[in-house]
């Protein structure tokens, strides 16, 4: 009975599910990213809660608090960690994304904004865990790179966003176009080119719900490379749903691309 049950759930979707996820670094990462951000979230409920109390937070709660912050600290290692050496890659696609002849150039440009972006902060942050992890090396000023690390997520983001908008705003325009068409063969009866319009209208729509999704995603990111470096004066509790909320978000794309 007992080597049925165990047998049922290895063999189970759940597990297949949960096995499929795991194996890819950027499953791994997303996981690790919730924690950390749910935790930053947790610390600071917390902590504005004893702030409104206006009393002196019992021991348990200063555990609890100490708690979510090794939580936030050891994630956030992991992932830089994870990630080390990612900054070539993003070097490789920024250098092939220059060399692109054919596309929109607005996109062909943010695009290539976005792996310079990417590549700055990935080298920075390589960098900076050489020093603080591993102290392979010395930085006079850790604190500056990682300014350098936000400044290139920063400027990623907002090439992602400004990428998904444009986009969204193509998408639009080619929606409405389709609408206009679809009008006109309905008027002349010509069946099998309104099934052709009504094939792209749905291919568009598709197109569609990923390029809000890109913008929302990218949206909410930004919030924290910007108030990391003082752009904006947005608190802790912001920061931290918008990591917590994304990183939802990247888990829920990698489930359904399966």
């Amino acid at each position: 009975m007992l080597m049925s049950i165990v047998a049922a759930a290895a063999n189970s979707s759940t597990t297949a599910t949960y096995m499929k996820y795991a194996s890819q670094l950027t499953g791994r990462d997303k996981a690790c990213r919730f924690t950390q951000y749910f935790a930053r979230l947790l610390a600071y409920l917390v902590t504005r809660r004893i702030s409104l109390q206006g009393t002196k937070p019992s021991a348990n709660v200063l555990d609890w608090l100490s708690t979510l912050t090794k939580i936030q600290g050891t994630m956030s290692t992991t992932r830089k960690i994870l990630r080390s050496g990612k900054f070539i890659d993003f070097f490789h696609l920024f250098v092939r994304s220059l060399h692109q002849g054919s596309g929109d150039e607005v996109e062909r440009l943010l695009n290539s904004g976005h792996k310079l972006g990417m590549f700055v902060f990935m080298l920075a942050d390589s960098v900076g865990i050489l020093h603080s992890a591993l102290g392979l090396v010395r930085l006079r000023d850790p604190q500056k790179v990682t300014r350098v690390a936000m400044r290139g997520w920063w400027l990623a983001l907002v090439c992602q966003l400004m990428s998904g908008a444009y986009q969204l705003r193509a998408l639009v325009l080619r929606e409405a176009d389709l609408n206009r068409v679809r009008r006109h063969l309905e008027k002349d009866a010509d069946v099998m080119a309104d099934r052709e319009c009504v094939v792209e209208e749905r291919a568009v729509m598709v197109k569609k719900r990923a390029a809000v999704r890109q913008v929302v995603a990218a949206a909410l990111d930004l919030t924290i490379p910007t108030a990391g470096l003082g752009l904006l004066g947005l608190n802790e509790g912001v920061v931290a749903l918008a990591g917590t909320i994304t990183s939802l978000m990247g888990v829920q794309d990698i489930l359904s691309s399966k």
